[in-house]
């Protein structure tokens, strides 16, 4: 039996027939990012002659160092190549008409992940929900978001990103998709990198609607001059032409630079971010005039009830120094209201303890605080806007609703994440019904635009009462006080 075949603007494409799903994998958006262009802007793909073949089973990831978060997420090995801007599409054989589209940007701290790992297989949700999945790998690390002057621009990775979404608007026609219907979504730093382009006058040319998980909207981005430093040491570390160095080298130079770095126990802080270069990144996506200037996009957007908890299981250094850390970091945020802010903390957590006490802090420092003013200031603009807190916890006490806790019921593969430890002792029961209730609910966004749609879970917009649903074995929504946090 052949595989099947697509006709798109840049050309014939086959993919792999896998029942109810084609897979079509490692689809190039962009020249390969080697030689000469290893730090030069995305150059979109040309069109090609002949059928493309995209029926192989894996694609690889970009160059990356070990995963922060495969303490609890698990490992996903894959083979890395530099050649890594290309897309991963999964397309419901059964169809009547264009579907929608939902595409997937990874998170990773802009320096891990990839589109091609299989903790991301889009298959089962693809199926499951009647609508394209396609996942975008881009450049990371030192490779995507370093500025480097006079070698590499910042936000490299950025960009890769707009090309993929430009490649998937012109393209996915000819893939049975609704390229009126193309529906972004994101976790973490891929969170977080949706609103960095939302924060851009094109984005509307990108996408239609977004779902935006779990982004770190407490950073704070800086001028490329502000990476200097960072840049010196990495070239200093090479000690030869990063353009054609190994990539061997480059991530050796870059492990060095991580391990130079002096940080607090407590600091999770992306060592690579996107700049405010003033041309392709002007406006800080957490300025206050950033949501507004996002109103035009329906969205879905919300956190883990515990972040930071990922960042900190099995995390000797920060367990031994959160006592001595709590009241300095209460003081840098609260002043004069520390005492009593640090109180109250220690009132809401149970069991308390002050590790406990400064994972929350850090949860909303990093992730809630933003995250809700950003979907305030939407509902502000008349945004329409959902929100959500993740609540579900591991069974494992000390990940609790963990950062990156939500992917395996956004994707349904939950044989893939079996061996997750987040996920370890869980009845299977309980894992298939919340999968069917959030991917559901997803699903339902990117087809109707309400994750309430078709029958399913009753999800107010935040424009009502300030209301957003937490996500457990119960779900439910609720409505915020004014001038409170969700947790």
């Amino acid at each position: 039996m052949s595989e099947p075949v697509f006709e798109t603007k840049n050309g014939t494409v086959r993919g792999s027939d896998l029942g109810a799903v084609t897979r079509i994998a490692r689809l190039r958006y962009a020249e390969p990012p080697t030689g000469p262009r290893r730090f030069a802007p995305p150059e979109p793909i040309a069109p090609w002659q002949g059928t493309l073949d995209c029926s192989a089973g894996h694609s690889p990831v970009p160059p990356q160092l070990q995963s922060r978060l495969a303490k609890v997420m698990g490992d996903y090995p894959a083979d890395q190549d530099e050649d890594c801007l290309h897309l991963d599409i999964w397309v419901p054989n059964a169809r009547s008409g264009p579907l929608p589209v939902l595409v997937f940007i990874h998170g990773g701290a802009f320096m891990t992940g990839g589109g091609g790992l299989g903790c991301y297989d889009g298959t089962a949700l693809a199926e499951r929900e009647g609508i394209i999945v396609v996942n975008i790998s881009y450049r990371l690390g030192v490779l995507g978001f370093l500025p480097i002057e006079g070698i590499a621009p910042g936000n490299l990775g950025l960009m890769d990103q707009e090309t993929a979404l430009r490649f998937t608007r012109a393209n996915i026609a000819g893939m049975g998709g609704d390229a009126g219907n193309i529906i972004v979504s994101g976790q973490s730093a891929g969170a977080y990198s949706i609103q960095a382009m939302l924060a851009r006058d094109d984005a509307s040319a990108l996408f239609d609607r977004a779902v935006v998980m779990s982004s770190p909207m407490g950073i704070d981005l800086k001028p490329p001059a502000a990476s200097k430093d960072a840049a010196d040491s990495f070239l200093a570390e090479l000690g030869e032409a990063p353009h054609t160095a190994s990539i061997s080298k480059i991530l050796g130079a870059q492990a060095a630079l991580l391990r130079g770095m002096d940080r607090a126990p407590d600091d999770v802080t992306p060592s690579f971010l996107p700049v405010l270069d003033g041309e392709y990144l002007s406006v800080d996506p957490a300025a206050p005039d950033a949501a507004k200037h996002a109103a035009w996009c329906p969205m879905i957007a919300g956190v883990t009830r515990e972040e930071h908890a990922a960042f900190h299981y099995k995390d000797e250094a920060f367990h031994a120094q959160a006592s001595a850390l709590i009241e300095t970091r209460f003081t840098e945020r609260y002043g004069a209201r520390a005492a009593t802010e640090l109180a109250r903390a220690r009132r809401r957590r149970i069991p308390t303890s002050d590790a406990a006490v400064l994972i929350d802090h850090g949860s909303r420092g990093r992730f809630v605080v933003g995250t809700f003013d950003y979907v305030e200031a939407l509902a502000a603009a008349e945004g329409q806007v959902w929100a959500y807190v993740f609540a579900w916890q591991s069974p494992t006490p000390e990940i609790g609703a963990c950062h990156c806790i939500e992917l395996p019921f956004v994707f349904g593969n939950l044989a893939t994440w079996a061996n997750a430890p987040m996920l370890k002792g869980a009845g299977q029961d309980e894992l298939e019904a919340l999968a069917r209730m959030f991917g559901g609910a997803l699903g339902a966004f990117a087809r109707s635009g309400d994750p309430a749609g078709n029958g399913g879970v009753e999800w107010p917009t935040f424009n009502a009462a300030r209301a957003y649903l937490t996500v457990d074995t119960h779900v439910s929504a609720s409505g915020l006080l004014p001038g409170y946090y969700p947790c």
